[in-house]
């Protein structure tokens, strides 16, 4: 299965949703890429950010970590914590799973094969 692409991103977590697209590079079972996406936290300005990520796909698995990030829009002050999404896919055009932040912030997580 080749994942090389871009992906819409979708994500509810115990504070708020995200919203945004991840563009993927795979090389055999390696995952490279970023992922942009505005943040909506429960009673505050929303945010945009953008994790760099790289991972790994076996089998049906596929696990992503963000390793650095950039905060590419805020009106204020963003404390942030990188990210780990691992999740199924289900078909050619979906992966859902769970995301963990290094908090331990749960969420669950789709992506979804964007048309190019």
């Amino acid at each position: 299965m080749e994942l090389t692409g871009k992906w819409r991103y979708r994500e509810e977590y115990g504070y708020g949703m995200t919203e945004g697209e991840l563009v993927l590079t795979q090389e055999g079972e390696q995952l490279s890429g970023r992922i942009i996406f505005t943040d909506r936290m429960d009673d505050e300005e929303e945010y945009m950010i953008q994790e760099f990520v790289r991972g790994w796909v076996r089998d049906r698995k596929v696990k992503l970590e963000a390793y650095e990030y950039d905060i590419i829009h805020s009106e204020h002050e963003v404390v942030y914590e990188l990210d780990c999404w691992f999740g199924i896919l289900l078909d050619e055009g979906t992966i859902k799973g769970i995301s963990e932040d290094d908090q331990g912030v749960e969420g669950y997580f789709v992506f979804e094969r964007m048309e190019e």
